[in-house]
């Protein structure tokens, strides 16, 4: 008992005068303040209505060009299935068209974290584009349709029906308890 009372007296000795010190005390050096630059690239979010959606534009078309040479290798022919998860289809089973209920969330997920051996790589551009071939391979968009930040949203996608925005949800909620106090 003696020991660790004796050892926590000079630990508090030893670190309590930094850290309990009058106004000349050092503060620690924690992290440092983001540029704008660096900011922006990690500041990516897409929400469900479009905000934060970048500008840029692409079809279907487009994006069975940079499909077959980014995913199919993963995703499948036409995105049927490989190693990676189902992109198309709503045979009963998972994929990405049939249970998503954003169009907003799927550029979101392409943006941050395709192709995975490089994310980050594709353009916003690009992002659009295979995002509308995702879209196209579920029969919810034309070949040739430009999306982008205004068109996106607008896209209905089958699992929207039976999905709920969390966001949303708990947005709902704190303004009852606001308007109730």
């Amino acid at each position: 008992m003696f020991f660790k009372l004796s050892l926590a007296l000079l630990m508090f000795l030893c670190f309590g005068a930094t850290a309990f010190g009058g106004d000349n005390t050092p503060k620690p050096q924690l992290g440092k303040q983001l540029t704008p630059k660096e900011l922006a690239y990690i500041a990516i979010t897409v929400f469900p209505s479009g905000e934060g959606s970048p500008r840029g534009q692409g079809t279907a078309r487009q994006g069975a060009i940079l499909y077959e040479e980014q995913c199919a290798a993963c995703h499948g022919t036409k995105g049927t299935g490989g190693t990676a998860h189902k992109l198309a289809g709503s045979d009963g089973g998972w994929s990405t068209g049939a249970s998503w209920p954003y169009a907003t969330s799927i550029y979101d997920y392409v943006r941050r974290a395709m192709p995975p051996f490089n994310v980050k790589e594709l353009s916003d551009d690009e992002v659009y584009a295979l995002t509308a071939y995702i879209l196209y391979l579920n029969d919810l968009s034309d070949i040739d349709t430009v999306h982008n930040q205004s068109t996106l949203p607008k896209v209905e996608m089958p699992a929207k029906a039976y999905s709920h925005n969390k966001w949303e949800q708990e947005e709902r909620h704190n303004s009852r308890k606001i308007l109730n106090q």
